[in-house]
């Protein structure tokens, strides 16, 4: 499943994550770089899904 993940806040040295796909999601991230990492994380805890099943494009 291809993630959208954008930038909600970015505040106190952490990133908080939105996704399109997944409007429930909550995720943070310390760096752009750790984005896709905590998404796929947060998407696999809220769906029950293998985080291989999980890609991420990260928009500004």
């Amino acid at each position: 499943m291809r993630l959208t993940a954008h930038i909600r806040l970015a505040a106190d040295g952490w990133l908080e994550l939105e996704v399109e796909q997944l409007p429930g999601l909550q995720a943070h991230a310390r760096t752009v770089g750790d984005i896709p990492g905590a998404v796929i994380a947060a998407a696999a805890a809220l769906t029950g899904k293998a985080a291989s099943e999980f890609e991420v494009e990260v928009r500004f």
